[in-house]
This record gives C-alpha cells, structure tokens and sequence, in this order.
C-alpha cells in the first residue's frame, strides 16, 4: 500500500478581485461568515497535494474524485491534509482525503478511487447546442433551463496560466512543469466555475462541490471543448442551488466530466 503522508499548508486567498465578492471581506461578512472566503478550487488544489506527491502523474491521467465543502478556510489558516487509503476488490486505488483548520474543524474531504472499470460516458456529452448569443443575466431562478446544453467554447489552458495556479498552490510537483505538463487540479475546476460564470453574474456564491471523472490526460496547450448544461436546481435552509454537468472534450473525445455544484443564492 502507497504511503500518503500527511501535509500542512498556510490557506491564501488569491481571489480578492474577482467578481464573485463571497471572496471579499465585506460581502462574506454580510453574510455572517467571519471574513472572505478562500475558494473552492484553492482548497480542492491542496487536497490533491499529497495524492499526486505519493501516486504521481498516474493520479492526474485517471480516476474519479468526489470534493465536499463544508465549512470555509480564511486567508492564513493553517491547514493539515490527512488521507486514508483502504483496500478495494472494485478498485486499483480508494483514499479518503480530509482537509481541517488548526481548531481541528474539518473543512473538506476529497474522496479518491481509480475504478478496474469507469462508468460509461454520460449520454449529456453527446448534447448540442445550436449557436446563441450568451448575454450573462443576473442569475435568477427561473433562468436556469434544465437539461438545456448552453453553447460549447474551446478553453485552450497556457502554460503560464497554469503557473499562476501552481504558484498560488505552492506546488513542487515536477508533472506541472513545462509546456506539455499536466493541468493543476486547481485550473481543472477553476475553469469549471468559469464554465457557470458565462452563463450568469453572480454577484456572492459559494462552490459546494464537485464530482470528477478522469478519463484521460489534461495537458497544457490542448484545445479543450468545454460542454456546460445545468442539470439540477434546488432550495435547503434558505439556500438556493445549482448543479451543472461539464464535459470536457479533447480531438472529439471525453477527457473530463465534472457535476459541477454552487450555492448561487446564499440565505440572508
């Protein structure tokens, strides 16, 4: 059994500008949360940290991932990252990921498995969408048409956009590295949160998770065809959801498809 080692981290907000404000002091205080939040996708990156550092570039080319949220990480936390890795007649890897704060609060779990078989390819990666202008409304909930696949666009990830996010990570994983190196997890589903922000302003929301399947290699340079289609809406405690499901799609092939879920509208 691969040894996983335990890691720590200091939590950087790097999306103090962005256009989601949930990663602002003042907008994520409003909301009662003690500060901005660091994002999803940074924590998502951290949790991968330690998988890749044991299993190599083997984690990135195929497998599938379930990220949960569950409370935020502010700026200077300091993280530990703990995986435990069990045995599974099903599959050729299982750990199970947690992320916690120095109170000991647990944030995030990454639950990892490379399956002896992945399931079929979802029949929603076969949608099409005839040409329409995107016009980026405010999201509302009866805007979000169900089943209903927005327009394809080609995300085309340089090698220096890719830094950007192994710097942010504080990564030393050599597999990022070059001009032909892997995608960092974190660039994964940060494009997967720019896939829901072309379809709609969102002025505060907070990602909740994702579910990834890997089918093959996301490499810098390639011409990635991102597929995006709500699938699923819905309310608890105030709440208002969305889930989408993104295809990813290299020379006609599926690489990736991420159920992709948000808050869009956070309870007063």
């Amino acid at each position: 059994m691969t040894t996983i080692s335990n890691q720590q981290i200091l939590a950087m907000n790097d999306a103090e500008e962005s256009e989601n404000r949930i990663h602002s002091d003042e907008i994520a205080e409003k909301y009662g949360f003690t500060g901005a939040l660091v994002s999803g996708v940074n924590v998502f990156g951290y949790l991968t940290q330690p998988l890749v550092k044991a299993f190599g570039p083997a984690f990135l080319k195929q497998g599938m991932l379930d990220v949960i949220f569950l409370k935020p990480a502010y700026q200077d936390d300091l993280l530990t990252i703990k995986t435990e890795e069990s045995r599974s007649e099903t599959s050729k890897r299982n750990c199970v990921t947690s992320l916690s704060n120095e109170k000991g609060l647990l944030l995030a779990k990454l639950e990892s498995w490379l399956p002896r078989e992945l399931p079929p390819v979802n029949a929603l990666a076969a949608m099409v969408c005839e040409h329409k202008e995107i016009v980026r409304p405010e999201i509302e909930w009866d805007l979000i048409a169900l089943q209903e696949p927005a327009p394809a666009f080609t995300w085309q990830p340089s090698h220096e956009e890719n830094q950007e996010r192994v710097t942010v990570q504080r990564d030393r994983a050599a597999c990022y590295e070059g001009s032909a190196g892997h995608i960092h997890p974190y660039f994964l589903l940060d494009a997967c949160n720019q896939a829901l922000m072309r379809l709609f302003v969102l002025p505060a929301w907070i990602h909740t998770g994702s579910k990834i399947t890997l089918r093959a290699p996301l490499l810098v340079g390639q011409s990635i065809e991102m597929k995006t289609i709500p699938i699923d809406k819905w309310e608890r405690k105030g709440h208002q959801f969305i889930r989408l499901y993104i295809a990813m799609l290299v020379g006609g092939e599926v690489v990736a498809e991420i159920e992709h879920t948000a808050i869009f509208r956070i309870a007063s």
